[in-house]
């Protein structure tokens, strides 16, 4: 009965965190910097916000792909907000994802930085992950390595991720989300083509010029909008016209061809990292959670995921909705949503202590 009315607390505590998070106070929060050793044996940042509870469990939060890293203010939300529910927790930087690089190797980074971070003084083997949108199929792929095995961990936290990168990129494409008999047009974030564009357009043979509109997107992932506009200007006309739908998220049907070109030759990389063929195989006890205003990754990704792990539970939070998929949401419905909301990480609390 003591465990059940602490996950409760905990649960409270942790989404009040979240409600009442604000990016204008992440100066003010008290945060370590520190490093892990990587791949390769260099020194790889690391934040962590560490509890001054007494003998805490740990929570590791592994990124998405992100060129704010363990700065973006997500993370941060999510490594304040546990810390206030009793937890140290360690958000470690992934060099390729902050590059947003789409790679294997990516893979092996999770494995490794939870091997060495079980080495870090103050991590015992009660240790819970968490990895967040592209992150999370990385993270679920990794569960299944040798280095993560030794100990497993306690469970695994997938937040936003994709089940199919194939049905991921139609979502892009199209704009369609299709759930319970029901189709929903949702306008997908631009950030995703940018990604993709700039991973893969130099493996397919176009027209276009390839180095230089990859290296202006490598600009505008690193907000350096002089040297996109340098580079903007010197480009044909066709080239501008591709970069600047690219970089507004404007879908037409040459770009639809250019993604389905980039993903029939990149077909294997894909398929590896697609959770789709490998996902039934993952036996950790993982949680899910997905918010139905995800223009980044469709919600139906992780009703997807939950069907095909067998040991799974999935939260789909309406609480903040599209307006394509709801109308006029009063006070009821949103105490109703953070209910269920309380419920679910009240449980998550308590599997895991």
């Amino acid at each position: 009965m003591l465990v059940y009315l602490q996950s409760y607390i905990k649960s409270i505590k942790y989404i009040k965190g979240l409600i009442q998070f604000k990016e204008d106070q992440i100066d003010s929060l008290d945060f370590s910097d520190e490093n892990y050793i990587g791949l390769r044996g260099e020194k790889t940042k690391l934040r962590i916000f560490y509890t001054k509870k007494n003998n805490p469990q740990s929570i590791i939060i592994f990124p998405g792909a992100s060129p704010y890293a363990e700065e973006h203010p997500g993370m941060i939300m999510l490594g304040h907000s546990l810390r206030n529910a009793g937890y140290n927790v360690f958000l470690p930087r992934i060099p390729n994802l902050k590059n947003l690089i789409l790679v294997k190797e990516n893979v092996d980074w999770f494995s490794h930085c939870y091997q060495e971070l079980l080495k870090h003084r103050s991590i015992n083997n009660q240790v819970m992950v968490v990895g967040l949108s592209y992150g999370g199929a990385n993270l679920l792929k990794a569960s299944m390595d040798k280095k993560m095995q030794n100990p497993p961990p306690k469970s695994i936290l997938s937040y936003g991720t994709y089940f199919s990168i194939e049905t991921a990129l139609d979502f892009f494409i199209t704009g369609k989300i299709k759930y319970k008999n029901k189709t929903y047009l949702i306008t997908p974030h631009e950030w995703g083509i940018i990604v993709i564009f700039y991973n893969f357009l130099k493996t397919i043979n176009t027209k276009y010029d390839s180095t230089n509109i990859t290296l202006l997107l490598k600009y505008r992932i690193e907000d350096k909008d002089d040297l996109v506009n340098d580079i903007k200007d010197t480009l044909s006309t066709n080239d501008q016209d591709l970069v600047n739908k690219i970089l507004n998220g404007k879908i037409d049907q040459n770009i639809k061809h250019l993604i389905e070109e980039m993903i029939l030759k990149n077909k294997e990389l894909l398929e590896y990292l697609s959770p789709k063929n490998w996902v039934k195989n993952v036996d950790t006890k993982t949680f899910i959670i997905h918010g139905a205003n995800d223009s980044m990754v469709p919600f139906t990704e992780s009703v997807q995921l939950a069907n095909n792990i067998t040991n799974s539970s999935l939260l789909i939070s309406f609480l903040y909705e599209h307006r394509e998929m709801s109308s006029n949401r009063g006070i009821f419905f949103k105490i109703k949503e953070a209910i269920k909301m309380i419920n679910f990480f009240a449980y998550y609390f308590r599997y895991n202590k």
